[in-house]
């Protein structure tokens, strides 16, 4: 028995030893190796941004007279005080996209067409994105789309014309 309390004994003592033996080569941090990193994590506010296109209604073919209204564009936002907004054809007759060529869907002829008088002096101004310039207006105000052009009625074709604007959200 005496025997077999000297063996434990020892097996406890070479235990430890070895425990200890193995705490020497744990890892260890590197003394001037500290490092800090920082970077702004964004949360972005939601933009909403409700565009609609309004056509009007009962207009006839033949000679308009310029400033006829076509179309109003209504944007609304809860969030954006201001938009940007531009005529969008392969003929832009202005350098702000307030005016612009648009051929019918069915003989190809042209009328020009743009932001009215009345709309334009509402603007805010112009604002130079992705290498355009843009016409900004306040949120929550209707512009009209209108005939435009040498400021003379245009005889307008019995036709079906595409008017499509680009609309972006502007904060100031």
């Amino acid at each position: 028995m005496v025997i077999q309390m000297k063996s434990i004994k020892k097996l406890i003592i070479a235990s430890a030893l070895s425990m200890m033996a193995a705490s020497c080569y744990a890892g260890s941090f590197l003394p001037n190796s500290e490092q800090q990193k920082s970077a702004d994590i964004v949360f972005s506010s939601p933009q909403d941004l409700t565009v609609s296109l309004i056509p009007v209604s009962g207009l006839k073919a033949g000679p308009n007279a310029f400033g006829t209204k076509i179309a109003k564009l209504e944007v609304n936002s809860t969030t954006l005080k201001e938009f940007g907004v531009r005529g969008i054809a392969n003929k832009i007759v202005d350098l702000t996209g307030t005016a612009w060529r648009v051929a019918g869907k069915n003989t190809g002829r042209e009328i020009i067409v743009g932001l009215s008088s009345d709309s334009l002096r509402r603007a805010d101004g112009t604002e130079k994105w992705n290498g355009v310039n843009w016409m900004t207006f306040n949120s929550n105000d209707a512009l009209d789309i209108v005939l435009t052009g040498a400021g003379a009625a245009q005889n307008v074709t019995a036709d079906t014309y595409p008017i499509t604007v680009d609309v972006v959200g502007y904060q100031p």
